[in-house]
């Protein structure tokens, strides 16, 4: 079968692996729609995250969100219908089929007819997002800022503004990425290769210095981490800022992953009662939820879909997904 295979840091090569051979109780799924996700380009970019990926014969395929359709079921598994159209998460989604086991068989979900199979295949990224938005719990009266307008930012927008009527503002360094945050309903955007996003923002919703006269409900009620820390970027880190715009009492949320370790004052957090929160993945009810949202056209996944690549183009793919001005979600369709 065709199979995209990563072999090492930007070393992703197109090519034919073995179609995988299915146990009593598996199906066989035949690719249709996997996204790239951001832990992907961690892996494809420095090596990191290497569990992320199906070991083979040699190297690894890549890919976790994904859709398709029951091609072949061997033996009895009651859960799936041959030609049935399912989204789920497990590795190895780079590839022409894949091995459905009873335990990933069980955490399917089947696609409404309505729902092509790259939307469904952006349902892993959206729980992501709705699992971060849960966490912030937002209200109409917040203000809530999201820094990163990737797939997993724009995904927090879009979950906030189906739950309530709290200002979003969106910060990043790509003029299309805003511009898409606008369309999406984002209330403020602002260009951080432009201008000092940190001096406006305090600007606009006061100072959150640690001064015993600050005011408790000056600065930002939420603020989302979407962006982390590339292995070689040696500036102040968006988790700083972040802790440095968040009222006391406030929470910053940390949905990024950091490629190294990076230091933080916790004098900020204690002195401010900051709730920093880690959001990793999401629940089975939340993954459901934003199959959801999409079928019901509460949230709309389209836009966020900029490149189309096959697995023959997969090291275009992953490289096309590492440009942040050019591209949001890249989905390989096999």
């Amino acid at each position: 079968m065709k199979a995209a295979v990563f072999h090492g840091p930007r070393d992703i090569r197109f090519e034919n692996v073995p179609r995988p051979e299915l146990n009593d109780g598996e199906a066989l799924m035949r690719v249709r729609a996997c996204g790239i996700c951001g832990s992907d380009l961690h892996t494809y970019r420095e090596g990191l995250f290497l569990q992320l990926g199906l070991p083979i014969e040699q190297g690894r395929i890549l890919g976790h969100e994904y859709s398709g359709e029951i091609v072949e079921i061997k033996g009895d598994v009651p859960s799936l219908r041959l030609g049935g159209r399912y989204t789920t998460v497990s590795m190895g989604g780079n590839a022409e089929f894949l091995r459905i086991t009873p335990f990933i068989a069980s955490r399917m979900l089947p696609i409404p007819d309505d729902i092509s199979f790259e939307e469904a295949a952006t349902t892993e990224p959206l729980a992501t997002s709705l699992h971060a938005v849960n966490l912030a719990d937002p209200k109409d009266e917040q203000t809530l800022v999201i820094m990163g307008a990737g797939i997993i930012g724009l995904g927090i927008l879009q979950g906030i503004k189906a739950r309530s009527g709290a200002r979003t503002i969106v910060v990043d360094l790509s003029p299309r990425r805003l511009a898409l945050a606008t369309q999406l309903g984002a209330d403020l955007t602002i260009d951080a290769s432009r201008e000092d996003a940190v001096a406006l923002l305090r600007k606009l919703h006061g100072t959150t210095d640690l001064s015993l006269l600050d005011s408790a409900e000056s600065g930002i009620d939420t603020v989302f981490d979407c962006a982390g820390a590339t292995a070689h970027y040696k500036g102040t880190t968006v988790l700083e800022q972040a802790l440095s715009l968040v009222r006391q009492n406030g929470k910053v949320i940390v949905v990024a992953v950091f490629e190294r370790k990076v230091e933080v004052d916790l004098n900020v957090i204690v002195r401010k009662g900051v709730q920093l929160l880690g959001s990793w993945a999401w629940t089975p009810p939340e993954f459901a939820q934003a199959l959801d949202l999409i079928s019901s056209g509460k949230i709309d996944r389209k836009p966020l879909i900029t490149h189309r690549f096959s697995l023959e183009q997969a090291s275009q793919a992953y490289e096309t997904q590492m440009q942040a001005n050019e591209a949001i979600k890249v989905v390989l369709t096999p």
